[in-house]
């Protein structure tokens, strides 16, 4: 499989995996699928997001393995639960703060990342995966919060803050 444009605007599809097809390159078209409720993208070959910025029904979304570097134009998935980002290129997770329903986040093995206290924000949020997030090294943005951490392997020292 290697084009999923016959599939955008159909109002039938509420959950799609796609993952391991390496072959799909734009994912763009699925954002048109009105009721879009879960997609699974891992392994794809997907990089770029912004077509997904107005997906007011998407709320878990799986685009682990992919190139994604971009994440801000996710800031916009009102319905957005939970969101798997691991092994990707990010390194700002900002936008993802304005998330209003956001509940789980994966960051695990996200080498470039650097800085997650943005999220510490986002009043939602309950579990935050930084396993193997090697240059995050300050969490105590999120001291008192109700979010659990998820620190192993990662650049994560000192918790006496939390």
């Amino acid at each position: 499989l290697a084009h999923v444009n016959a599939l955008g605007g159909c109002p039938c599809v509420e959950r799609l995996d796609l993952s391991f097809c390496g072959d799909v390159m734009d994912a763009s078209a699925l954002a048109g699928c009105p009721f879009l409720h879960t997609l699974d993208l891992s392994n794809t070959g997907v990089s770029d997001v912004s077509a997904f910025a107005g997906c007011a029904t998407l709320h878990t979304l799986n685009l682990s393995c992919c190139d994604v570097d971009d994440v801000s134009p996710l800031a916009g998935c009102v319905a957005l639960h939970t969101l798997n980002l691991s092994f990707c290129d990010v390194d700002d997770v900002s936008a993802l703060a304005g998330c209003a329903a956001l509940h789980t986040l994966n960051l695990s093995y996200c080498d470039r990342l650097t800085d997650a206290s943005a999220l510490a924000g986002c009043a939602t949020l309950r579990k935050l995966n930084l396993n193997f997030c090697k240059r995050v090294t300050d969490v105590s943005a999120f001291a008192g919060g109700h979010v659990t951490l998820l620190l192993a392997e990662s650049g994560v020292t000192d918790v006496s803050a939390l």
